[in-house]
């Protein structure tokens, strides 16, 4: 049994059975009896203690094994932390007697006694990375592997870690696929998911399909953070841990700009790299694991602060989250190219991250970046891995006047990558997807046309903060001003001599902001992170001021 193997599937020994003894509750099941059902909400938590369980994925009325469990091993993977629906199904192989936890007390467990909190939280992860390594099909998803459409729901499945296959329609797997979902005229993308099969879904009917949907309606918390990357994470995971009620809320799923980032190798901790994807799950779990709650794909519309002090924050599906404390942390997207027909290609080759399942695009054929940050290098690494060919076009005559000086120094003398400086995009081609680019020299003035299969843009970025109300002022490029940063004439009516605001405190009181949304942050993981923990603080000092 290789390592991971033996850290995703352990056996409980006499004293952490002894643990589960105390919190669980003692249940029997029969031959065949289901312990969980593929698609159950709120699955229970059990250990074994006599008998057998098989681990299974209903596909079209067959059982395919996963793995069995005996006695002092357990059920479940991340997703007993998350409270979404179950991938899988448990079935007793014979007599069962098994200890049963609900979630509630299993995040108890978690949080009361470490020991079995990091073997279970290990075993978790693993089992999750060994079950989509495997053929597990998880959510089929059938369309065309180039469209928006495609590219929407992929990438929401891809930051939200849920086990899926995709399937090109125009192959004999896909077609075959198609009939057996008696979908062959449906509009694609088809999606087939805890035994519905959905016509090009919206994310939120998504959402609902796989249990990340909560109804948080009127219900109060101490910290509402609005986006869910490396800052919000940071914030949610400091919050909860020091016993700060906490609800994040993002328009996709957890990672921010950074979850896209193929390799991030300057953050501390991890010297030989770490995705951005991998950083941005672990500090998922990690908030999870301390109780903040998560919705997504959810968008705030506006907030409304009541003469209380109370925050209401009126969401996309028309609930209300209340909040005694707000953290935006809504970040910054990808400025646009500009050039005619640019909405058109977006997701059908023209992208703004470079993750696994853009990569599959330009496999074998050329990708083309526009940009020279770190953003920009770290995509043309990555991409060279699989493409034929990468070639990164740049305004300037030099890369490394703003990229970090070791990736810029990998970028240049790696064999597949060629950078082409003073230059930039006037045109796309393509009928239904990106063929090929036009590019204007400005060194020689010339105009010249590239084939390509794909185009990545990372050209700067613009922030999240067209919902926020009038009173949060905002610096001349539309990020947050906070702190010092803010003019004494701007403080108003809200403040009084008592109390100015905290370094990360809007003109607002009570609304702060972190990580790249911010004015004059450092555009940088480790920074946004920085940002978030501060945040804490300036919560414990804001809820302490009006309790």
């Amino acid at each position: 049994m290789d390592l991971s193997a033996s850290v995703a599937f352990p056996t409980f020994d006499n004293d952490q059975l002894s643990v589960v003894a105390e919190v669980g509750e003692l249940v029997q099941f029969e031959t065949n009896q289901v312990l969980i059902k593929q698609g159950q909400k709120g699955f229970p938590f059990y250990v074994i203690k006599s008998g057998s369980v098989r681990i299974v994925e209903n596909r079209n009325d067959t059982e395919v094994l996963i793995v069995n469990h005996g006695p002092r091993e357990f059920t479940g993977d991340v997703d007993m932390l998350t409270g979404r629906s179950a991938v899988i199904s448990a079935i007793a192989n014979e007599p069962v007697v098994a200890y049963q936890l609900c979630a509630g007390r299993l995040r108890k467990l978690l949080s009361d006694r470490p020991a079995v909190s990091d073997m279970l939280l290990d075993a978790f992860q693993i089992r999750r990375k060994l079950l989509e390594a495997s053929d597990f099909v998880g959510v089929r998803i059938v369309g065309h592997s180039n469209t928006s459409e495609t590219s929407r729901l992929r990438e929401f499945f891809y930051k939200n870690h849920v086990p899926h296959t995709f399937y090109e329609s125009s192959s004999e797997n896909g077609q075959r696929q198609l009939q057996e979902l008696h979908s062959t005229d449906a509009a694609l993308p088809v999606v087939h998911c805890n035994g519905h099969t959905v016509s090009n879904p919206s994310l939120p009917k998504l959402a609902e399909c796989i249990g990340i949907s909560r109804n948080v309606d009127g219900k109060l918390f101490d910290l509402v953070v609005v986006g869910a990357g490396p800052a919000g994470l940071a914030a949610a995971v400091y919050a909860t841990s020091e016993g700060i009620k906490t609800l994040v809320i993002d328009s996709v799923g957890p990672g921010g700009q950074a979850g896209s980032s193929s390799k991030i190798e300057n953050f501390i901790g991890f010297p030989s790299g770490i995705s951005g994807g991998e950083l941005a799950n672990r500090g998922y779990l990690q908030a999870l694991k301390f109780g903040a709650q998560f919705i997504a794909p959810i968008t705030v519309k506006s907030i409304d602060t009541q003469s209380s002090g109370e925050h209401h924050l009126q969401l996309c599906t028309g609930q209300v989250a209340r909040a005694r404390c707000v953290l935006v942390a809504s970040g910054v997207t990808y400025r646009q190219l500009g050039v005619k027909d640019c909405r058109k290609f977006e997701g059908a080759g023209l992208y703004y991250a470079a993750t696994s399942a853009e990569a599959r695009v330009c496999e074998d054929s050329t990708a083309v970046i526009v940009g020279g940050g770190n953003s920009a290098g770290q995509a043309a690494m990555f991409l060279a891995n699989t493409s034929r060919e990468v070639k990164v076009l740049i305004r300037s005559d030099d890369l490394c006047k703003s990229m970090s000086a070791y990736l810029c120094e990998r970028v240049l003398k790696h064999p597949k990558i060629q950078v082409i400086k003073n230059s930039e995009v006037t045109a796309i081609h393509g009928e239904r997807c990106v063929e090929a680019i036009t590019f204007q020299d400005h060194a020689n003035e010339e105009s010249n046309r590239m084939d390509c299969e794909a185009l990545f843009c990372f050209i700067g970025a613009q922030p999240h903060t067209a919902w926020l109300p009038d009173g949060v002022l905002l610096d001349d490029k539309g990020y947050i001003r906070t702190g010092a940063a803010i003019p004494s004439t701007h403080l108003g009516k809200h403040w009084n001599l008592e109390r100015s605001p905290c370094d990360l405190e809007t003109t607002i009181p009570g609304i702060l902001a972190a990580g790249d949304v911010r004015s004059g942050s450092t555009k940088r993981c480790g920074f946004a992170v920085g940002d978030g923990s501060m945040a804490v603080t300036c919560v414990h000092r804001y809820l302490a001021s009006i309790n």
